[in-house]
C-alpha cells in the first residue's frame, strides 16, 4: 500500500503529530529543551501551521507512521524539523515520501532553500537527505551535540 502524506489541519491530526514528535524525542534519547521542545509541543499548530509552516503526516493503511515539520527559519529559508518514522515502518519509503512532500511544500510556500540539523549517528537519514541534494553547511543554529550535522537544500 502506498504512503499517503497529509498536511495537518485538524486537532486530531496535530495530536497524531505530537505523538510522533514525542516518539522522535524518546528515540533520540536527547534533551531537546535547548530548542524549546516543550513550548514547541504546546504550540504545534502555531509553529507548524499556515502561513509559513506545515506539519506533514505520513499514513500507511490509515495509521500515522511518520511526520516532519516545516517552519520558517528566516525569510526565504524553511527549516525541516522532527523528521521521524516509527521503527516498524523503516525501509518502506516513508522517509523518502516525507522528504519529497516537505520539499514540495517548501517550494509551494515560496522558500528558496531548506535547512536542517541532525546528528551523525542517524546515518540512514543523512544519506536520504544527501540523496535528495542536501549538502553539509556550517552551523546555522546552536546545537550542543558534539556530532551535530547541518545541511541545506537549494530549492530555487
Amino acid at each position: 500500500m502506498p504512503v499517503k502524506i497529509e498536511v495537518a489541519e485538524t486537532t486530531k491530526q496535530f495530536d497524531a503529530g505530537s505523538r510522533l514528535i514525542r516518539a522522535y524525542a524518546d528515540f533520540l534519547g536527547l534533551d531537546l529543551e535547548f530548542q524549546g521542545f516543550s513550548s514547541e509541543l504546546a504550540s504545534l499548530p502555531k509553529m507548524y501551521g499556515p502561513p509559513k509552516g506545515a506539519l506533514l503526516l505520513a499514513t500507511l493503511e490509515g495509521i500515522h507512521v511518520g511526520a516532519v515539520g516545516l517552519r520558517e527559519f528566516e525569510p526565504g529559508v524553511a527549516e525541516m524539523k522532527r523528521m521521524y518514522v516509527l521503527p516498524d515502518y523503516h525501509g518502506m519509503g516513508v522517509g523518502k515520501a516525507l522528504t519529497e512532500a516537505f520539499l514540495g511544500q517548501a517550494r509551494e510556500m515560496g522558500y528558496g532553500s531548506a535547512r536542517l540539523d541532525s546528528i551523525r549517528e542517524l546515518d540512514k537519514a543523512l544519506r536520504l537527505y544527501q540523496d535528495f541534494g542536501f549538502r553539509e553547511i556550517e552551523p546555522y543554529r546552536f546545537n550542543p551535540h558534539p556530532e551535530a550535522v547541518f545541511m541545506e537544500y537549494k530549492i530555487s
